[in-house]
């Protein structure tokens, strides 16, 4: 998986609006490339390396949250981070903020919407995680009805555009400060479920089992919980809402290396990453403007989902 990504990194650099060569390609690693290329590689390049880093921060939380809730239904927008993080951008678009200001106010409104979840769900009193997940759907329903009432209030020559396009997700402006800001964040969090991913099976025994080992379900699901979360958040600070990466990419993971976490997440992160570059070079090549890439990964992701199910893979609901 990982050769293929290099490879895939190649072709994506030679291909777009202006195609280059493989030997211009190689003049750029080598650092030998002219003026006029290195300017179209240098701007592809930090466009891949955001495009690699939120497919595999998604689809490992993904995979971190269908494990921890025991459902393969489950994706990185179930607890409401997806929905929350889109008004907190609608909101800085609005005031016609500036893009840094945009995606730290998605960011902020992502845990916000999370942490709002929780509250719920406390309250409750529930022992299960269905009532987290159903904290997350009241969560997301609302956040949904707030960004209604935005659109509808928003210019629709610029604003309700710009907001549109943030809901359906584009890495088209994702430049070097965006890069630097955010994708620490995902990297950290793909860091520490990669160390920690052994807890992951652990989780899926009965509670009995889990405290005779000596680990804190609830504490360590918490954990798990939080860095899955803030994967979504960033990545959706850093391009908008990208959908199925993180519903999909997990069952096929498990297809090719089976239902084991310390296998499945790593594999999860190379594939998330392979499609998702797979989906932003087409979305950026195949038309004159970029096509929403929520568009380009449903065309990919729903063909390949309908496949588990005819194959008949039991998904966990």
């Amino acid at each position: 998986m990982f050769v293929l990504l290099i490879i895939l990194i190649f072709c994506s650099m030679m291909i777009g609006r202006y195609n280059l060569s493989m030997t211009e390609v190689s003049r750029f690693f080598l650092g030998r490339a002219n003026s006029a290329t290195k300017l179209i590689l240098d701007l592809r390049f930090i466009r891949i390396i955001a495009v690699i880093l939120v497919g595999a921060g998604l689809s490992m939380a993904g995979a971190t949250f269908q494990s921890v809730f025991n459902n393969g239904l489950a994706s990185p927008n179930i607890l409401g981070v997806s929905t929350g993080a889109s008004v907190g951008a609608a909101i800085a678009i609005l005031n016609n903020a500036p893009i840094y200001v945009i995606e730290l106010a998605a960011f902020i409104m992502g845990i916000v919407t999370v942490v709002l979840t929780i509250v719920i769900d406390s309250f409750m009193h529930s022992k299960s995680s269905i009532g987290l997940i159903l904290s997350g759907i009241i969560m997301s329903g609302l956040m949904q009805s707030i960004l209604g009432s935005m659109k509808y209030i928003a210019d629709p020559e610029d604003q309700l555009q710009s907001i549109v396009y943030w809901e359906m997700g584009s890495f088209m402006k994702v430049d070097k400060q965006a890069l630097y800001s955010v994708g620490p964040i995902i990297l950290v969090g793909i860091i520490f479920l990669l160390i920690t991913r052994w807890r992951l099976n652990a989780l899926t025994l009965d509670l009995a089992t889990v405290k005779t080992i000596g680990i804190n379900p609830k504490l360590n699901r918490n954990i798990m919980i939080a860095f899955a979360t803030l994967l979504t958040a960033a990545a959706v600070c850093l391009c908008g809402v990208i959908g199925w990466i993180g519903l999909v990419v997990p069952h096929i993971s498990r297809q090719l290396v089976g239902d084991d976490n310390r296998y499945a997440l790593p594999m999860s992160a190379g594939v998330g990453a392979v499609l998702l570059v797979i989906a932003d070079t087409l979305a950026r090549s195949v038309s004159v403007n970029d096509i929403p890439l929520s568009i380009v990964t449903g065309f990919i992701g729903v063909p390949i989902f309908i496949f588990i199910l005819i194959k008949g893979r039991n998904i966990g609901v």
